[in-house]
């Protein structure tokens, strides 16, 4: 009975979460927009086109899972995206161990760069693309997003519940689908698949958040995100969600949520900016 009620307030949390951000929401959703093809999948993500004249700010957004499976589907925070008055193009990419590292990073990537190129058919801001992701998703976005060089820049990146160094988990079942081999044999493979090591001048800012008893992603991984972001002289924010572990940070953790969006709110710039 017990557990019963804490599911009971769980549900009831999040349904007053939801209603706090979109209760004024007006948007369409246009599902399954296809942005890539490869392997003989046809890659897509749901588009979040809030009913607002002009162009708009917009945000990719990536879903988490472990790199192997579409469980944190993201679609609770792009329909608060698209209620704040983002754009949101919430996006799949091909799942390890079918596919290896670096073909998720390749996948985000494209999925931005296809936003660009489609900026005017979804009433996008171009100079004003940001990105979110959760776990896997947070480090596939940073890994996309970090280091873009002569590529279109995102202008502000969040992310939550980062894997921020894979190298610090050797023996982790699930970096193991994703690169394939061992850090024992491939330690090149991991260092290079972790968003630490991708960090330069030219980054975009970042807000980083994590739940504090999170044991799956363990706290260390946001300061060591923040300490590389810090190295290169990057604005880095961090929002520690107390209590919480790695799955309710990604279900509960509205108050990150809303700095989060107020972080990308403080990051946009003028469509004169370069």
């Amino acid at each position: 009975m017990k557990i019963f009620l804490i599911f009971t307030a769980i549900l009831f949390i999040l349904g007053c979460s939801t209603l706090a951000f979109n209760k004024s929401a007006d948007y369409r959703k246009i599902e399954n927009v296809v942005y890539k093809k490869i392997d003989g999948q046809s890659l897509a993500g749901d588009m979040y086109i809030p009913s607002i004249a002009g162009p708009k700010p917009a945000v990719l957004v990536v879903h988490g899972g472990g790199w192997t499976n579409r469980s944190g589907k993201m679609e609770g925070i792009s329909a608060k995206l698209a209620g704040a008055g983002f754009v949101v193009f919430n996006i799949t990419y091909r799942l390890a161990p079918e596919s290896r590292h670096p073909a998720q990073v390749n996948d985000v990537s494209d999925a931005l760069a296809w936003l660009y190129q489609h900026a005017d058919d979804y009433e996008i801001d171009s100079n004003n693309i940001s990105g979110w992701g959760y776990s896997a998703g947070a480090h596939l976005i940073l890994m996309a997003g970090l280091d873009r060089q002569d590529a279109p820049q995102l202008r502000s990146i969040v992310a939550g519940g980062t894997p921020a160094d894979l190298t610090r988990w050797p023996n982790s079942p699930l970096v193991l689908k994703l690169i394939g081999e061992p850090m024992a044999k491939a330690k090149a493979e991991w260092v290079d698949a972790s968003p630490v090591n991708h960090v330069t001048k030219n980054s975009p800012p970042v807000f980083l958040y994590h739940g504090q008893f999170d044991k799956l992603v363990e706290p260390e991984q946001m300061a060591l995100m923040k300490t590389a972001l810090e190295k290169h002289n990057i604005q880095v924010e961090t929002y520690t969600v107390n209590f919480l572990g790695h799955i309710l940070t990604y279900a509960l953790a509205s108050g990150a949520e809303r700095r989060g969006m107020e972080f990308l709110r403080e990051h946009l710039g003028s469509k004169t900016d370069t």
